[in-house]
């Protein structure tokens, strides 16, 4: 063999060895740290009894506004959904939010998880 060759695929060796020595290893196996849990933007409770102005403050202008009998159905933006907000009259006669739900932000996406949903906060503006 030609000592260029055993040089280069020498060198590759040596550079492949080091680059596994880099690797934090725990017991022989690679590990990587998972990034830690941080916490939630928005949560049910941060909702349920506010009026129709209250969230908009919180969530700024709703997609759709819909108003069927007393009650409203008001649709927001997210950043992983569309955040479905039900408000009917409470006891006191104030029209509230009763009910929350997250649907997919297009046709055809899978039904998004609630709290996961709100965990993420609102969509971010494009410029």
């Amino acid at each position: 063999m030609p000592l260029r060759f055993v040089l280069t695929n020498a060198a590759v060796f040596l550079a492949c060895l080091a680059l596994g020595a880099c690797a934090t290893t725990k017991g022989g196996v690679a590990t990587t740290r998972a990034p830690a849990p941080s916490k939630p933007v928005f949560t049910q409770a941060d909702f349920i009894g506010l009026g129709a102005e209250a969230l908009d403050e919180r969530l700024g202008k709703p997609a759709l506004v819909r108003r069927e009998g007393a009650g409203e159905f008001r649709r927001y933006a997210l950043a992983h959904c569309a955040l479905i907000v039900i408000l009917y009259p409470n006891d006191q006669g104030s029209v509230a939010a009763a009910h929350l739900d997250a649907a997919a932000k297009s046709s055809g996406e899978e039904k998004p998880d609630l709290d996961r949903c709100l965990a993420k906060g609102l969509a971010q503006p494009s410029s």
